[in-house]
């Protein structure tokens, strides 16, 4: 058994991590406003299931529920701090 030095461990993983596909941030964002608008959409159906009747399973329609809640909010940090950021680039004196 062959066993590698730590200068062929090193060129290992950071060959591994070239390999990564790096995503722009604003398709990052993108695929995030998209999964929240569908969790969003999963809600109001969990929401118009539980006021006709129709639950099988009200845990996971109230924890549908929360998770467009929680997503929701997230989303609406992430919008007000971008704002606050390019406030205070506006603000900065060149």
């Amino acid at each position: 058994m062959r066993i590698e030095g730590l200068n062929d461990f090193t060129s290992l993983v950071s060959k591994q991590k070239n390999e990564k596909e790096v995503k722009p941030f604003s398709e990052v964002l993108e695929e995030f406003v998209a999964d929240v608008n569908y969790d969003l959409k999963v809600a109001k159906e969990a929401e118009r299931k539980i006021a006709a009747g129709e639950v099988e399973n009200l845990e996971n329609l109230m924890y549908q529920i929360a998770k467009s809640d929680i997503s929701l909010r997230l989303i609406t940090e992430i919008r007000n701090k971008a704002l606050e950021s390019y406030q205070e680039i506006m603000r900065m004196q060149v």
